[in-house]
């Protein structure tokens, strides 16, 4: 520390600070983009300069920066402009008729033949008065004279007349490969669009935000005040990692990116992403690659999803699965698989078997997304295990459409749902939220739903499986450092590493357990930068 001074200097907290050597502190010390010092107010505070900046917290609670490991973040941000009929955002949309209504709303603004987008919530059908989503004649009428379409999730789709014609789908147009265009009595398209039955709606939509690095700012800026300091995002194309890379040239990233680049039911291809010769975690600081990405079945919120006994989607087989991760595999790329359901879960563990038996990779730490939301079996932890793959699970799933599950897979299933306590014992427990579409990101409110095992509604699910805030503290750091191959750059409260710093406003351990998921944050750090401050 000789010569220079902190630039930033944290005091009077109480640091968890995830370092098995020195688990708590009072001060942390921070210069440019890293932590100095950690230790005793004495300490520290001896160490600030006429340069520094000191902040007392007065007793709050300082963990490391909080980490959501799996984001569909950027594509997102194209969306700002679209129609909120969300009622996970936005609690008055109670209805089919309200939803329209704001539909009816935004044609009168826009000229004929304009696309209109409105945003939905997954499985809204199940919260909306008429039980049912809006249909392609409600849409005719809302919006006689634009496209239009609304998206319930990532997984389904209602659209107009015209999307369908401005598209060709038509009643003799075949299901693509790994979707469902839904038909009615007589055999005409009824509006349905389900997986990749979606793409060619969402490619002729010319309602996105032309300035994706604008969008993405706002996004990750309200991650950012919820002590959020790293994001695993999800890619599809060029754009939005040319995005991410001039706003990290510009210093104008407020959380920390890793790139989960999505080579299926994407613009970039599995043999472009091996011939570009990139590993993870390739980059730097502030963005770098963290793997590529796959979706096997189906989505949970689409009732899509591959469960065994069910009328799932299977959007891979098993053939390009076993060649899609064999190639990634040899060639140095972490495979990140959405699998969902038992059969969808089955199959991946297949596949990275088969690649670990060609070509045996301990530290490749491939993962397995969804796995241990359900059905996490004895049998299927064994073999995660013993190819060391990891499983990422999403608290947010079970806190906001949890109490659908027992309708949609049953109650036997259902009752052994997110067992984070069991996964523990084997493997990280860092957990990712599927935001941006859904819900917004907070790692906070996952954690809590983790603590308290209720859902929004106060549904208590599998209370046996409850983890402790601390350790929801440590899956989204330590344990999400480790995942992001950060182990000895993030993730903790020491010397040396990034000054990634998290203050919350409240005691988790003395606030009233409904009031866990809307903690609040007094300060974030990302980096060494200030980047939300209450």
């Amino acid at each position: 520390m000789s010569g220079f001074n902190p630039t930033l200097v944290i005091k009077n907290g109480r640091l968890w600070t995830m370092n098995e050597q020195q688990p708590y502190a009072e001060a942390v010390a921070v210069h440019g983009h890293d932590i100095v010092a950690v230790g005793s107010n004495a300490e520290i505070e001896s160490l600030a300069g006429p340069g520094t900046e000191v902040v007392d917290v007065g007793g709050r609670v300082v963990t490391p920066g909080l980490a959501d490991i799996h984001v569909h973040l950027i594509q997102d941000a194209a969306d700002a402009d679209a129609v909120e009929v969300r009622d996970f955002y936005d609690p008055q949309v109670k209805s089919v008729k309200g939803i329209l209504a704001k539909i009816r709303a935004r044609a009168v603004t826009v000229p004929p033949g304009r696309w209109i987008h409105g945003n939905g919530s997954p499985m809204q059908d199940d919260r909306l008065a008429e039980k049912r989503l809006p249909t392609k004649a409600e849409l005719d009428s809302a919006a006689p004279n634009n496209p239009c379409y609304v998206n319930f999730g990532a997984h389904v789709m209602v659209v107009n007349s015209l999307a369908l014609q401005m598209t060709g789908i038509t009643r003799d147009t075949p299901d693509p490969v790994g979707g469902w265009i839904m038909h009615d009595a007589s055999g005409e398209p009824d509006g349905g669009l389900r997986e990749r039955a979606q793409i060619p709606v969402k490619r002729a939509d010319d309602s996105k935000v032309k300035s994706l690095e604008d969008g993405a700012v706002a996004l990750l800026q309200r991650a950012a005040g919820r002590g959020i300091t790293v994001v695993h995002d999800i890619v599809t194309n060029a754009e939005a990692i040319a995005a991410y890379q001039n706003l990290a040239a510009a210093e104008r990233l407020p959380v920390r990116v890793h790139l989960l680049i999505r080579i299926i039911e994407a613009d970039i291809t599995t043999k472009s992403m091996v011939e570009m010769g990139l590993r993870q975690p390739f980059g730097s600081d502030m963005l770098k690659i963290g793997g590529s990405k796959m979706s096997i079945d189906g989505g949970f919120t689409g009732r899509q999803a591959a469960f065994s006994g069910l009328n799932g989607l299977i959007r891979i087989d098993q053939d390009e699965l076993d060649h899609t991760v064999e190639a990634c595999h040899l060639a140095g790329i972490r495979c990140c698989i959405h699998a969902i359901g038992d059969v969808a879960v089955d199959m991946a563990l297949t596949a990275v078997e088969r690649a670990q038996l060609e070509a045996f990779k301990p530290d490749i730490r491939h993962r397995i997304e969804h796995m241990g939301n359900h059905l996490f079996t004895p049998e299927r932890r064994d073999r995660a295990k013993r190819v060391g793959a990891i499983p990422v699970t999403n608290p947010s799933i079970f806190y906001f459409v949890g109490d659908m599950g027992e309708a949609y897979i049953g109650t036997e299933r259902n009752a052994t749902c997110f067992p984070l306590k069991t996964i523990q014992k084997e493997f990280p427990i860092a957990f990712g939220s599927d935001a941006t579409a859904y819900w917004p990101v907070d790692s906070i409110r996952d954690i809590a739903a983790m603590v308290t095992r209720k859902t929004v509604l106060g549904t208590v699910m599998n209370p046996a499986e409850a983890i402790t805030f601390y350790e929801g503290v440590r899956a989204q750091t330590r344990d999400a450092a480790y995942v992001g191959f950060e182990e000895g750059r993030a993730g903790t409260l020491e010397r040396g590493k990034i000054a990634d710093i998290c203050v919350l406003d409240k005691d988790p351990l003395t606030c009233a357990p409904e009031k866990l998921a809307t903690l609040p944050v007094m300060m974030t750090v990302c980096a060494g930068k200030i980047t939300h401050r209450s």
